[in-house]
């Protein structure tokens, strides 16, 4: 079988722990090249995990804990009472977001005003011939900007467009390997904005992206509507309500800098 015949699979979905990027041959089953590696279910842990990256990491929690008690507070009694473990969900992650960052109604509104975000890490490392994404570092990387008071809208946006950066630059990179330029798009999270200019940014210019029909279409046929739907949502520990930013253009600019001390 010729490289040639391989095309690339990016499939986000919020509910499915084996989310990534996969190799897609005529013949299955799909190679993965992509995933996100496991966060721990309990706050405490998560925090100690943040952490242990490094010693700039180890300054971040106790700083957060001064500045913002009530978020750290929240996120610290996440999982109490439950048995540990570990969650490799979008959707975990997304909803750990929310309460990190104590997303309010009023900032998921705010995004639709947005023209640019910050690059928040999506750090990715190897292990046993598989490649993940350390989301340890993405929630590092936003504790650091919100002490730099970067407003959560800007944050919100961020997180999907630099995972859509991060995404399409190692999909590039496999692309040249597999000799691909075809990327098709799977999950609930195929039609998010913010993702999706992220994503084209990272890719090379010349790859081809397809789509897959939103499974709640059964004629195939995609609306706004359904795409607003699609969105990425968890719990706000603000408000409760859903993490939906909905559609707005994105620009190349940057905002301020992070600040973990």
């Amino acid at each position: 079988m010729s490289r040639s015949s391989a095309l690339l699979l990016l499939r986000l979905d919020r509910f499915d722990p084996e989310s990534g990027l996969f190799a897609s041959f005529p013949d299955p089953p799909l190679v993965p090249l992509l995933r996100f590696a496991p966060l721990p279910t309990g706050g405490r842990q998560i925090l100690e995990a943040i952490g242990a990256l490094d010693e700039n990491a180890a300054r971040l929690p106790p700083n957060f804990r001064r500045r913002f008690p009530q978020i750290y507070k929240a996120v610290e009694t996440i999982g109490s009472g439950f048995p540990e473990g570990k969650e490799s969900s979008l959707f975990f992650f997304l909803s750990l977001c929310s309460v990190a960052l104590q997303v309010e109604e009023a900032d998921v509104r705010d995004t639709a005003s947005l023209s640019s975000g910050v690059q928040v890490d999506y750090a990715l490392f190897p292990e046993k011939d598989h490649w993940f994404i350390d989301l340890r570092t993405t929630l590092r990387s936003l504790w650091s900007y919100k002490l730099a008071e970067v407003p959560n809208a800007i944050l919100l946006l961020s997180i999907f467009d630099s995972l859509g950066q991060s995404m399409g630059a190692f999909a590039g990179r496999c692309g040249e390997l597999l000799e691909t330029e075809t990327l098709r798009l799977s999950g609930d999270l195929q039609a998010n904005p913010f993702l999706r200019n992220g994503l084209r940014r990272g890719l090379p210019r010349k790859f081809a992206i397809l789509e897959d029909a939103p499974a709640s279409e059964a004629s195939g046929k995609e609306t706004a509507s359904s795409a607003k739907k699609a969105i990425a949502s968890g719990p706000s520990a603000g408000s409760g309500g859903p993490f939906c930013p909905p559609a707005a253009p994105l620009a190349k600019e940057r905002v301020p800098e992070r600040a973990e001390d």
